[in-house]
Order: structure tokens, then C-alpha cells, then sequence
């Protein structure tokens, strides 16, 4: 009999401890629904699914192995399940659906997640009115990355609908894919001296820069979070889309260089000269080395860039492209992973409640200018092997889907502005997740309304395919 324990990878580790204060780590993967929503049968499914991933009805808990602590998971089938049914009464009326959601869940979202004792998930039934709902998981980000939330949604879905009709969903063995990027397994080579020397004092570099950030009235110190949403057409979309393949770039690659301009565009309205500007990609190593197939691959990816840099803009677009598909080539989402896992040896010999507000302290040195999360195609058909723009769930059992609320509540690092972007229905969706202490509610939706406009003014404008 194995006895070992069940230890976090170092990525959930790092975001077990980084979850102090106001960091949070939630995960929300919502869908709106039209149709009568059944009560017992939602409920029944919500359990169904904890049953089908174990990861979420377990506690973490630190074990010692020759007086070094880690974190391990401790499965608890019998934990009850947090399942909540309620209403957005005593929400804004005049705002977006999105925002009344938040508002909704903020109590829940804000509280201290004590992970010792509770499950990573709670399910969540919101009734808009009669017969429009929003329903699904949130989840801690120590138990799931976004691909692996997405699946948990559609678990729930599938067995609602087979709940219903007694019949299994066609949709629920599409392949698991949140991304359209086909992803190749690629060999990792041994780190030399010189490298570990290098990544050490890039990594400082990272740590310690200071990059510039749009001048915004927020008041300091103010915890709360907005969150704005913009959905695209599918005509828009698929141009976004077209437009940015025929210059040889990603559309991820675009949201980041547009983002990264409106910076520049927003502070030179305000007077403020351009400064070094950073940037955060957030990607999914599933797939890519051996041994990572697990419940948490998110790694990160990072770009800086000088004001010369920016002054073409097609030029700096297709910058951006050439240092993703470098930092991929060169295996920085690995290397982003091993800097994780060295960060969580070295504190190794402390205590949990000791090392937490350290390790979440040394995260939140990284700052960044703006930070992208590009999540791809939220349940996406496939069409020979390969995923399309559509996605396949569009109904389950008596209700229709009219759209997803994906979004990533307070996460790690001092990030006051996060672009989360995704497609479903053929349709692109940009969630803008912005620091109360950097922005108003105006400010921050005037910055996303920038980044838009944005988006379809640069992406006609001629990139040069030269490194």
C-alpha cells in the first residue's frame, strides 16, 4: 500500500501561499441561462460533479518529510458541499449583468478561504428572474487552472442534462481543450550553472523593476475590484481574428500590444511622459513537458518594452509575437515553473501561517503594467480533430446557454489591471479586472473602451514581418 502523500505541485503551493489578505485566487466559470431552472435536479448534479473530481472535496494539510513542510491534499468524500441558491435582489439594477454577479458573490469571494478545513469549490445558483439564471462553479485557483474549471462546468452541465433526460450529452466527450493552440510535447534540457545564474538575476530584475502604470484617481488602499465586460459580435470577431493571422500575429499577441499602447495613449493625455512598460501573458503548459497533465499548469510569460519601442505600432505587435513564440521555444513557461518550484523550497523548514505572508509578500513585488489571460475557446467544437471557433454547449437539459462570465477574481501578484479574454459562442468576450486603488469605476471602464478601440485600429495597420 502506497502511504505517500498527495502533495500540491508547486504552482498550487505557490498559490495556496500567495492567498493571504486581499489575494484571493478565485476562479469564477459561470454560464447564463434562459429556461425554468430545476432546483433539486441543479443540486444533484453540483454533487455528481464533486464526486467526478475528487480534488475538490479534499482539504490541503502540511505533513512533514525530514523537517521540511509541504502541502498535501487530504480527500474528505463525506466534507459537505457549499451549494447556494439566491437572487440579485439588492444589486444595482442599472448595471451590467456581470458587475450585479460580483456584486452578488463578493461576500463569498472576499472571505478568507480557509482551505484547511473547507473544499476548493462552491457551487452557486443565482436567479435573475424566473426564468433566467446564472449557474456554476467558483473555484480556488490552488485546485484548478482555467482549463481545468472549465471542465468542472461542463461535468456539472452534462449531468444536469442527464439528470433531465435520462440521455448522456453528445458534448460531454469532445476533447478537453480551452485553447486552439495544437501544443507539441518538447523535451526539457538539464539547467547549467550559467543558466541558473542568469534566470536568478533576470528573475530579480522582474521582481525589483518598477514599470509604469496608467495614472488613475483610485484611492489608495481602496480592496475592491472592478470588473467590466465587453462582448464582441461574431462578425467583429472573426475580423479581430482574420486580420490579426494575415500580419503573422496571434490575436493574443494583439491584446497585449494594444493594451500595452493605451497605457501610453492614456498617461500622455494626462501629460505623463511614456516609461518602461510590462506585460504578463498567462499560458497553459498542459501538454507540453512530461508529467504535466495535472489539475494546475498555469505558468507565465513576460515582456518589457521601452518607449522607442512602441512609437510603430505594427512593428510592436509583431515584437510581441517574436518573444512569445522565443520565450516558448526556450521554454520559459517551464523555467517560470522551476522558479516557483526553488521560491517554495527555500522556505521549506517554516511553518504554513509563517511562510504565507512571505511568500505572498515576495509575489506581490511583481508589478506589472497591464496583464493578459487569453483562455481560447470555452468549449469548443472540433471539426478533424481540430477545435473550431464554435463552441459545442449551447443547451443542457430544458435550459438554453446564452453565455459564459469567466473571470479571475483578485489573483496573485500587484497586478491593478487584468484582461481576461476568451471565446464562446463564436463570440470574443474581454473581461477587464481593475484595481479600485488605480482606477474609478469611470476610469476603468473609459481604459477597456481605449484598449478597444485599440484593437481595431491597430489591427489594420501594416506589421512588419521582420524580427
Amino acid at each position: 500500500m502506497n502511504d505517500a502523500p498527495d502533495l500540491l505541485n508547486p504552482l498550487s503551493e505557490m498559490l495556496a501561499l500567495s492567498s493571504y489578505g486581499n489575494t484571493k485566487n478565485i476562479l469564477v466559470t459561470m454560464v447564463e441561462t434562459s429556461g425554468a431552472l430545476d432546483e433539486q435536479a441543479a443540486k444533484l448534479a453540483a454533487q455528481r460533479t464533486a464526486e467526478n473530481f475528487p480534488r475538490v472535496l479534499s482539504c490541503i494539510k502540511e505533513v512533514r518529510e525530514r523537517g521540511k513542510r509541504r502541502l498535501a491534499w487530504e480527500h474528505h468524500p463525506d466534507l459537505p458541499l457549499p451549494i447556494f441558491f439566491t437572487d440579485l435582489e439588492n444589486t444595482d439594477p442599472n448595471a451590467p449583468i456581470l458587475e450585479r454577479l460580483v456584486q452578488r458573490l463578493a461576500p463569498r469571494l472576499d472571505r478568507h478561504w480557509d482551505l484547511f478545513k473547507e473544499p476548493p469549490i462552491e457551487f452557486h445558483f443565482i436567479r435573475v428572474s424566473q426564468n433566467h439564471h446564472i449557474l456554476g462553479p467558483v473555484l480556488h485557483h490552488v485546485a484548478a487552472d482555467a482549463g481545468t474549471a472549465s471542465e468542472v462546468g461542463r461535468d456539472f452541465l452534462s449531468n444536469y442534462h442527464e439528470i433531465l433526460t435520462g440521455q448522456e450529452p453528445d458534448w460531454r466527450f469532445q476533447p478537453e481543450a480551452m485553447s486552439s493552440s495544437r501544443k507539441r510535447l518538447v523535451k526539457t534540457k538539464k539547467p547549467k550553472l550559467l543558466d541558473f545564474l542568469r534566470e536568478g538575476k533576470q528573475a530579480l530584475e522582474n521582481m525589483f523593476l518598477q514599470p509604469v502604470l496608467p495614472a488613475g484617481s483610485g484611492s489608495p488602499g481602496d480592496l475592491r475590484q472592478y470588473q467590466i465586460k465587453r462582448e464582441f459580435s461574431v462578425e467583429d470577431t472573426q475580423r479581430l481574428i482574420k486580420l490579426s493571422a494575415s500580419k503573422g500575429v496571434s490575436l493574443v499577441d494583439l491584446l497585449a500590444a494594444c493594451s500595452s499602447m493605451a497605457v501610453d495613449q492614456w498617461n500622455d493625455a494626462r501629460g505623463i511622459s511614456p516609461g518602461v512598460l510590462t506585460a504578463s501573458m498567462s499560458v497553459n503548459m498542459k501538454g507540453r513537458f512530461r508529467g504535466f497533465n495535472t489539475d494546475n499548469n498555469s505558468a507565465l510569460l513576460f515582456f518589457k518594452s521601452l518607449p522607442h519601442e512602441r512609437q510603430d505600432p505594427g512593428s510592436f505587435m509583431r515584437s510581441i509575437s517574436l518573444a512569445r513564440i522565443k520565450q516558448f521555444r526556450s521554454n520559459m513557461d517551464f523555467k517560470f515553473y522551476q522558479d516557483v518550484s526553488r521560491m517554495n523550497t527555500a522556505f521549506r523548514l517554516l511553518p504554513f501561517r509563517v511562510k504565507r505572508p512571505i511568500v505572498h509578500s515576495l509575489m506581490q513585488k511583481h508589478q506589472f503594467s497591464v496583464a493578459v489571460g487569453m483562455l481560447g475557446v470555452i468549449w469548443p467544437t472540433f471539426r478533424n480533430g481540430k477545435p473550431t471557433m464554435d463552441s459545442c454547449l449551447t443547451e443542457t437539459g430544458n435550459l438554453a446557454i446564452a453565455g459564459v462570465h469567466g473571470l479571475g477574481y483578485k489573483l496573485l501578484s500587484n497586478t491593478h489591471l487584468l484582461f481576461i479574454v476568451y471565446l464562446f459562442g463564436s463570440k470574443l468576450n474581454i473581461v477587464l479586472a481593475a484595481s479600485a486603488s488605480l482606477f474609478t469605476r469611470a476610469e476603468a471602464d473609459a481604459f477597456l473602451e481605449l484598449m478597444v478601440e485599440n484593437l481595431f485600429r491597430y489591427s489594420e495597420v501594416p506589421t512588419s514581418r521582420q524580427p
